[in-house]
């Protein structure tokens, strides 16, 4: 079929956002291990990914079977055809928004990991937006009995539910969604209002991962077509737009959740938050790539806090410093704490290594 009417566009806005989308997700996966620090977020990620992938197909295909596009211009076959397109977007909408979400939610838990009460906060939220979710996708999947009268009105004897009851759960999951983007989107402001970091990495810190409000947005604009799509007499031609902003919605949380994580592979490429070219900024146990301050003695320091499973805990510092004449010396320090029954013992050990420069 031949775009017209609303589905070049439609075509358009979701092949941008999925080539975004697509490039975002693989730097994550490199990051991620490079760093060594996978973790329960970057799973969500990667198996929300595939019906991601799937939602993007339909999406892409849609408007070529009628997504977009005037009915009175098509067929019958063409209608139904239309209407199944429409029936799996909404199926694997729901499938992405909870992997994807779920991600974002994990992610910043591990970051509050210390403060427990932020951690029981995101699991709330994170249940409450795979329980409405859940809900929705059931709804929608049983809502006509058969199934397949949702999008085939020549089986005799089906019937679905009246459409007010399918926007009404519309508007109670667009609404949780929006919800829980902009707590996940305002929640590292506390959580890096104590941390000792300077302003400039707060605010980045704090942009990267405060970019799920965009998110929110599209879930907002969505929501004002959902609430046209009852009053209108021309399906196909109206939910060109739900499947742009519907699929922007997961799109952009997607991108979001994994250009949260690409620090160090910025600051690798452009060599952010270096002052004399040795600067290295890790915090480990947050794997959330936030960047650590620079040593107020003028070196760089790097600091790695981690908590193992057998109580034992340990702190690692590094300290670099460039001396005229000298080279770069180093020194490392390493210690952990081992929770016994018998009390806490300490252990310590210190390395110092030193490159001496060559004079010519």
């Amino acid at each position: 079929m031949e775009l017209v009417d609303r589905a070049p566009s439609v075509f358009t806005a979701v092949f941008i956002l999925g080539f975004v989308a697509c490039v975002a997700f693989p730097l994550r996966v490199y990051v991620r291990l490079t760093k060594k620090v996978w973790g329960y977020d970057d799973w969500c990620m990667c198996i929300g990914f595939v019906p991601f992938i799937c939602l993007t197909v339909i999406c892409l295909g849609g408007p070529f079977h009628g997504i977009g596009v005037h009915q009175a211009t098509l067929s019958e076959a063409e209608q139904s055809k239309g209407r199944l397109w429409f029936f799996l977007f909404e199926v694997f909408f729901c499938i992405t928004i909870i992997l994807v979400k779920l991600s974002i939610a994990f992610m910043l838990a591990r970051i509050a990991d210390p403060m427990r009460s932020y951690v029981y906060a995101l699991w709330s939220a994170s249940a409450l937006v795979t329980v409405m979710n859940l809900a929705a996708l059931f709804y929608i999947i049983f809502q006509c009995s058969p199934v397949a009268y949702f999008w085939d009105y020549n089986i005799k004897g089906a019937h679905c539910n009246p459409s007010t009851y399918l926007a009404d759960i519309y508007y109670a999951d667009t609404a949780v969604n929006i919800a829980v983007d902009w707590f996940c989107a305002l929640l590292p402001i506390p959580l890096l209002w104590n941390i000792n970091m300077n302003l400039n990495s707060k605010i980045s810190v704090a942009f990267l991962l405060g970019l799920g409000i965009f998110a929110s947005l599209s879930a907002c604009i969505r929501l004002k077509y959902t609430v046209n799509l009852n009053n209108s007499d021309d399906l196909l031609y109206s939910v060109g737009d739900i499947v742009i902003w519907g699929y922007a919605e997961n799109a952009i949380g997607l991108t979001v959740g994994c250009l949260s994580v690409l620090k160090p592979l910025f600051a690798r490429i452009f060599r952010l938050g270096s002052s004399n070219g040795h600067s290295t900024h890790e915090l480990n146990d947050v794997r959330s790539s936030i960047p650590l301050p620079q040593s107020a003695h003028g070196g760089d320091n790097s600091h790695a806090w981690a908590r193992s499973r057998e109580g034992k805990s340990s702190v690692v510092v590094k300290s670099g410093q460039l001396r005229k004449n000298s080279g770069l010396s180093f020194c490392e320090s390493e210690e952990e704490l081992v929770q016994n029954q018998g009390g806490i013992q300490v252990h310590r050990s210190v390395m110092q290594h030193r490159d001496f420069a060559t004079r010519t």
